[in-house]
C-alpha cells in the first residue's frame, strides 16, 4: 500500500488515528479536490469503505512532491543552487511554514541555510538543511552543500551557475497509520490490530545532486533549476521515487522616478514575477508582483495549476541593511482555508560582513522575499 504526502495548501492526503467514534478523512480525488466524511454509526463508516476503495486506485500511483515555500525568494538557495553568494554580505535565512488543521495535526516545514561569496573561488559557498514534516506521519530531512560560479557575459549582463549535493532522508511513521480494517463496524470504534504488513524498513536514505543558471543585468533576472537529478527512491513506498523538479523564474525591476545610487531609503519601486516549477503530475504557475517603498515590500502572488487556481498569496516584509523579516499567508480559492485556517509563512534573513565583502561581480537585484 502507498500513500501519498505533500505540504501544498490544496494538496493533503492524510490518514491519521483518532479516539471516540468520531473520525474524519480527506480522501484524495482526481482533479485535486476533496471529500469530508464523517462516521458515527455502521451505515456511514461502510459508506466510508466503498470511497475508500474505489480511490485507492487513483491515490495508489501518485509520485511524491517537494516541501512548498511561498515566499520564493526568502528562500534563495531552495530556489536556485545558481542564487548562492548572490549576496555581497554573508547571508543566513531562517523559514518556518505551517498549514494547520484542527484534527489532523500540522504539517511544519523548517528550513535554515548560510551562503556568502568569495573571491579564491569565483563565487558562492553555502549549506541548506530542511526538514518537512507532514501530520506526524511522514518526515522528510535534506541537508546540502552548495556552489555557484559566478561569471560575465558583458559589460551588462551577468551569469552563475550552481551545483548542489544532497543527503536525502524519509522517515515513516507507520504507528500512526489506520487502515479500513482497524475500524468495527459495530461499534465504530477503532482496533489496534490490522492486517497491513509493515514494510522492511521505515526509513530511506540517498545521495541526490540539483544544478542551476541564473542570468542577470541592474534590472532583469532569470533562471532555470533542476533538483533530484538522480530521482531518489524512497524504500518503503515500493517503486516510488522523486520525479525530477524543474523550475524556471523571470523578474524586472523598476522604478517610476529612477533608482538612486546613493540611498535606497524611500525608494519606490515594482517588481513583476513569474515561477513555473513542475515535479511529476504537478505543475505550477505563480504570477507576483511586489511594490516596495524602502524598507517596506509588500506583494501578492496567484498560484495555479495548468487548468484552476489554487491560492492567492500575500507577502508583507521589512528589509533593512542587516536584517530582513516577512510573513505571507496563503488564501484557498478552492476553499480549503477555511478547514485548514490556510498556510502562514515566516521567514528571517540575516547579513553579516557587509563591510569586508568586495566582490567584481555585482549582486542580483532579485527580490529578497
Amino acid at each position: 500500500m502507498k500513500f501519498y504526502f505533500t505540504n501544498n495548501v490544496n494538496a493533503k492526503g492524510v490518514f491519521q488515528k483518532y479516539s471516540h467514534k468520531t473520525f474524519f478523512n480527506l480522501v484524495k480525488l482526481r482533479n485535486n479536490k476533496y471529500v469530508k466524511i464523517r462516521k458515527h454509526n455502521f451505515i456511514k463508516l461502510f459508506s466510508l469503505l466503498i470511497v475508500l476503495v474505489l480511490f485507492s486506485g487513483i491515490t495508489n500511483r501518485v509520485n511524491g512532491q517537494d516541501a512548498l515555500f511561498s515566499q520564493f525568494y526568502a528562500n534563495p538557495l531552495y530556489l536556485n543552487p545558481a542564487l548562492t553568494g548572490a549576496e555581497r554580505c554573508t547571508r543566513l535565512v531562517m523559514n518556518y511554514r505551517n498549514q494547520p488543521y484542527p484534527t489532523f495535526g500540522s504539517f511544519s516545514t523548517y528550513s535554515f541555510s548560510v551562503d556568502t561569496y568569495t573571491d579564491r573561488l569565483n563565487g558562492g559557498v553555502g549549506l541548506h538543511i530542511l526538514h518537512d514534516s507532514q501530520g506526524g506521519l511522514l518526515d522528510y530531512t535534506q541537508a546540502g552543500i552548495l556552489y555557484a560560479y559566478h561569471g560575465r557575459l558583458s559589460r551588462e549582463w551577468f551569469v552563475n551557475f550552481g551545483m548542489q549535493a544532497t543527503y536525502i532522508n524519509h522517515r515513516l511513521n507507520w504507528s500512526n497509520l489506520v487502515f479500513p480494517d482497524q475500524f468495527n463496524p459495530a461499534t465504530g470504534n477503532i482496533v489496534n490490530s490490522t492486517a497491513e504488513t509493515a514494510p522492511s524498513g521505515l526509513s530511506s536514505h540517498n545521495i541526490d545532486f540539483a544544478s542551476g543558471i541564473v542570468f542577470y543585468n541592474d534590472d532583469f533576472y532569470g533562471g532555470f533549476s533542476v533538483h533530484h537529478l538522480t530521482q531518489p527512491g524512497i524504500e518503503f513506498f515500493e517503486g516510488e521515487k522523486l520525479p525530477m523538479r524543474y523550475t524556471l523564474h523571470l523578474g524586472y525591476e523598476f522604478f517610476p522616478g529612477g533608482r538612486s545610487r546613493r540611498t535606497q531609503s524611500g525608494q519606490v519601486s515594482f517588481s513583476p514575477n513569474l515561477i513555473v516549477q513542475s515535479q511529476g503530475d504537478f505543475h505550477r504557475i505563480n504570477y507576483g508582483l511586489y511594490a516596495n517603498l524602502q524598507p517596506i515590500t509588500a506583494g501578492a502572488w496567484l498560484r495555479q495549476s495548468l487548468s484552476y487556481p489554487n491560492s492567492l498569496i500575500f507577502v508583507l516584509g521589512l528589509k533593512q541593511v542587516n536584517y530582513a523579516i516577512a510573513y505571507s499567508y496563503d488564501y484557498s480559492l478552492s476553499g480549503f482555508s477555511g478547514f485548514g485556517g490556510g498556510a502562514h509563512e515566516l521567514s528571517v534573513l540575516l547579513n553579516f560582513n557587509c563591510g569586508a565583502q568586495i566582490t567584481k561581480y555585482r549582486i542580483i537585484n532579485c527580490p529578497t522575499f
